[in-house]
């Protein structure tokens, strides 16, 4: 139910993303909450459907459903690097849309 709620957020929030670029020409911070919040939900939905799949999860099956599951749980691991870190994405959240200071960069 959890992940329903939050697709469904994710459909209201790209829609509203959609209309402030239409009416600003530009897009706005909505797009990195989107990014942060799918790719964190799709990393969940894909763990459950391995949980589900149990033991048949795991290994290569002759039937492309479960592979496709495979591919689709290993990649839910490396789209939260994609197009920004979740971290990068959450510390853009922060600066631009909540206001927040920069963090401190360490002496490189």
């Amino acid at each position: 139910g959890h992940l329903v709620a939050a697709f469904d957020a994710l459909w209201a929030l790209t829609k509203r993303n959609v209309s402030e670029a239409g009416k600003s020409g530009v897009p706005g911070i909505g797009g990195s909450v989107f990014k942060l919040s799918f790719t964190e939900h799709a990393q969940a939905l894909s763990d459950l459907a391995m949980e589900v799949l149990g033991a048949a999860g795991e290994v290569a099956a002759d039937l492309n459903f479960h592979t496709e599951l495979q591919h689709v749980y290993l990649r839910s691991r490396s789209d939260t690097i994609y197009a920004g870190s979740s971290q990068i994405q959450r510390n853009i959240i922060a600066e631009r849309g909540l206001g927040l200071p920069r963090e401190p960069r360490g002496n490189l």
